[in-house]
């Protein structure tokens, strides 16, 4: 182990497919982890943390955000000029020195998927980050990771007071048909215009890009006929989709586990603010397990604090997911879904070493005691930053 410029010691730590371990040390050379195995030891002359028997895990990984955006008085969340807006991305309103990020950091999280809202039937590009940083290029780990779309009550609301398309479910199923249509016919029309120097429709090639299977749609859906719609849909044009919220999506677990596609769960905290989540729950995610599917747990911050990851797993064990489960569906799992794994979410060799020490297991309501991030530990004036902007 040549080179290596960090070690943790005597760590508790939560490994692949082991769960947590005792006696573990973990190598890191610059920003990744070479090592990290049950009785390692240190070279001499490498810089040593000694985690003194605690719980050590990846850094937590928040897959469905709008941190950055969801400034408070100056949010930059949802586009309301028109329910079609699949040229957006959300990575052109996120504010990299916002508040949000030092509450992710300060809580363990240091990976999170940032996405536009759900006022939108096509809301936008979402992309993955990490939450330490100042410049938003040095924090992307993945643009676009998804485009966000809605069906269900947030579209129909919005335009519907207006008197615009989409008012009924009927008109949000219409217009994202209608979109789909369009780009295939925008493409034929460019195919027939070979050697014209057309102007290229943006938005209309990030939707292509679905159609070709390059980019999932991340779609925002409670009840379980709206996920039914959003399968229907998917099963007509081909794109691959992931669900996000999944209030009602036990109610359609087979169809789910049978196309193989995943879910997003959450927020279930707090009481239901609307129609479509009054079947929202912390058991959700252990009955998806059963079935098959495979799942994540977010907070939607913004909605509800990214602080309460830890809690909202710690909540779905209670309900019945088993305690390792809990723990990968908000480091490991949601990686894997978004394609970021070779990254993020795992003490293992080559991952980045984002890693977070904490006083006692996050789902006993631990407390971070230390937070790396890329090999290099987030010190209390980065996470204070933001509050003293004046002073800088």
């Amino acid at each position: 182990m040549q080179n290596v410029t960090l070690f943790l010691k005597d760590c508790r730590a939560f490994l692949p497919n082991e769960g947590f371990v005792r006696g573990v040390g973990i190598a890191v050379r610059g920003a990744k982890i070479v090592r990290a195995r049950k009785d390692l030891r240190p070279a001499k002359g490498v810089p040593v943390f000694d985690a003194c028997g605690a719980p050590v895990t990846p850094g937590l990984v928040d897959g469905h955000t709008h941190l950055g955006l969801s400034e408070v008085g100056d949010g930059d969340v949802n586009e309301t000029s028109d329910p079609v807006c699949p040229y957006l991305r959300a990575a052109d309103a996120i504010n990299p020195l916002s508040a949000d990020f030092c509450y992710a950091l300060m809580n363990g999280i240091t990976t999170a998927m940032v996405a536009p809202g759900s006022t939108n039937i096509f809301g936008g590009l979402a992309l993955v980050m990490k939450t330490r940083g100042r410049r938003l290029q040095d924090m992307v780990l993945r643009d676009p990771v998804g485009m966000k779309m809605a069906l269900g009550q947030n579209p129909k609301r919005a335009y519907g007071s207006k008197g615009k398309l989409p008012s009924t479910r009927m008109g949000n199923a219409y217009l994202m048909r209608k979109t789909f249509q369009r780009a295939l016919d925008y493409r034929a029309k460019r195919r027939k215009r070979t050697g014209r120097q057309d102007a290229r429709d943006a938005g209309l090639e990030n939707v292509l890009a679905m159609l070709d299977g390059k980019l999932p749609a991340r779609l925002h859906c409670h009840r379980a006929d709206d996920i039914m719609t959003g399968l229907r849909i998917a099963d007509e044009f081909g794109f691959p989709l992931c669900i996000d919220h999944a209030s009602e999506s036990y109610l359609v677990a087979a169809e789910l586990a049978e196309r193989d596609i995943p879910c997003f769960v959450g927020p279930n905290y707090g009481v239901p603010t609307k129609n479509e989540t009054l079947y929202k729950g912390f058991s959700t995610a252990r009955k998806l397990r059963e079935a098959g599917v495979r799942i994540a747990i977010m907070t939607d911050h913004g909605v509800e604090p990214c602080w309460y990851l830890p809690i909202s797993a710690a909540l779905a064990v209670r309900s019945g997911l088993a305690a390792d489960d809990g723990l990968r569906a908000i480091t490991a799992w949601p990686a894997e879904i978004m394609g970021i794994d070779r990254r993020v979410g795992a003490l293992a060799r080559g991952r980045d070493a984002d890693i977070v020490v904490w006083d006692k297991s996050p789902l006993e309501m631990g407390k971070p005691v230390a937070v790396f991030v890329d090999g290099t530990r987030v010190t209390p004036e980065e996470i204070e930053r933001p509050f003293k902007l004046r002073d800088l």
